[in-house]
């Protein structure tokens, strides 16, 4: 007669054994052997005694079951919640490798939504202390330099996408993002010509690989060619017209220059067709004319028309130049009104989109014949005070990309769930739900 089976568990981690053994064998018995051991990997569970209002109870949860609700409080935008979740994870089960790099990953994730900069940055560079050749580091990484930029930290942050730059597993999505982000910051440093290099070498990279590969989000590549427009439509602002005539005829022919070959640039961008791009560069073709039209107006004037005694002649100046200046008003009114064409088209509801309207409203009232100008004082004419605002910000990156609000569906935030294998993640599955 045959023993029962018995069932064997070893440790918390769980291998079931299953054994069947005879009491004895008769003369024609076949010896066979155990059958193979199954091994069934359980996540750890932890039991704690806690103390509440009616006695000690026993508290018994798992590391999958604490990730879980963290991350479901993530989603929700409970945000205090999430980290205190994955806190809980890494303090009860700091030998979870598993769990570990998601969590910390989250937590910083949780932070960035609180505008926590500083905590979100050390735990993604804990991320790299800890595995620095993890595919899930190197999107710490991204959202570190994303981070950094947030902050105002732009070394730090033009940095670390170098130091993503050097990496072995980017793809073509990562190493075009990585070089605009690069870029962005160094442009932000006012460093322009180190700035054009980084974008320059993002578009040359570019055009190597766009026969052989596809590009998931055409955004950064946007980002890049914006941005070598607005290089030269800084430099644009940057230059002066001064007395004496000649000078002055000089300084119009460099300002003209820059001026077409920013325009050439935020073109190029419109024809991409990422409608963020196109519509933030449609409306900087239209600030160039107005911006150079505003220079105009803002010049210095020649001597003989300073002074009190000169005023009807000043006056007369600027009504002649007015005349002969409009034509750029009305360029930049044409632009404005093709750019909102094309918005409507595109379905497209953004800043860009309100701007434009704005400056259309206003140089249509510049246009009027019965609008008055206020002219800069004489005095001050041609001062950096005359100078044009700065820009706009850039548009917002899409979701699932670095730098970007982290969304998962309908506009919630996306968390990373621990994967069995350390697979490469690339383009939009940067934040995996």
């Amino acid at each position: 007669m045959k023993s029962p089976k018995r069932l064997f568990i070893v440790g918390v981690g769980a291998a079931l054994t299953f054994v069947s053994a005879c009491a004895g064998k008769a003369k024609n018995d076949v010896a066979v052997g155990p059958p193979p051991v199954e091994h069934i990997e359980m996540d750890p569970i932890k039991i704690s005694a806690v103390k509440g209002p009616d006695g000690v109870h026993m508290e018994t949860f798992d590391v999958a079951e604490l990730f879980e609700h963290a991350g479901k409080a993530l989603v929700e935008k409970r945000y205090d919640d999430a980290i205190v979740g994955y806190e809980k994870v890494l303090v009860e089960f700091p030998g979870e490798n598993k769990f570990r790099l998601p969590s910390l990953y989250n937590e910083g994730l949780a932070y960035q939504a609180k505008k926590d900069w500083a905590k979100a940055a050390d735990l993604f560079k804990k991320m790299a202390e800890v595995a620095p050749s993890s595919p899930d580091t190197k999107d710490a990484l991204f959202q570190l330099g994303a981070t950094y930029a947030e902050m105002g930290n732009w070394p730090t942050s033009a940095a670390i996408f170098a130091q993503l730059l050097e990496r072995k597993d980017m793809n073509a999505d990562d190493k075009i993002e990585a070089y605009a982000r690069r870029g962005f910051a160094q442009f932000n440093l006012k460093d322009l010509d180190t700035a054009e290099r980084t974008f320059s070498t993002a578009l040359y990279f570019y055009r190597s690989i766009e026969k052989e590969e596809r590009l998931e989000t055409d955004f950064y590549l946007g980002l890049v060619k914006y941005h070598l427009a607005q290089i030269p439509h800084e430099r644009f602002r940057a230059v002066p017209l001064r007395l004496p005539e000649k000078q002055m005829a000089k300084d119009l022919d460099e300002k003209a220059r820059l001026l077409l070959t920013a325009q050439r640039q935020y073109i190029e961008t419109i024809k991409m067709g990422n409608p963020q791009w196109a519509s933030a560069s449609g409306y900087q073709v239209g600030s160039l004319y107005e911006e150079l039209y505003d220079s105009f107006i803002h010049a210095p004037i020649p001597t003989d028309l300073m002074g009190e005694g000169a005023q009807e002649k000043r006056e007369v100046y600027y009504e002649e130049l007015r005349k002969k200046i409009r034509i750029l008003l009305e360029k930049s009114l044409h632009t404005h009104e093709q750019n909102l064409l094309m918005l409507e088209r595109l379905g497209v509801q953004n800043e860009w989109r309100d701007k434009s309207k704005l400056a259309f409203a206003k140089l249509q009232k510049m246009l009027d014949p019965s609008f008055k100008f206020e002219f800069a004082d004489p005095a001050t004419a041609g001062s950096p005070s005359a100078a044009p605002p700065p820009p706009p910000p850039t548009p917002t990156p899409p979701a699932g990309r670095s730098g970007a609000p982290e969304q998962g569906p309908e506009g919630q935030p996306a968390v990373r769930d621990p994967k069995p294998t350390d697979e490469p993640a690339t383009g939009c599955q940067r934040q995996i739900l």
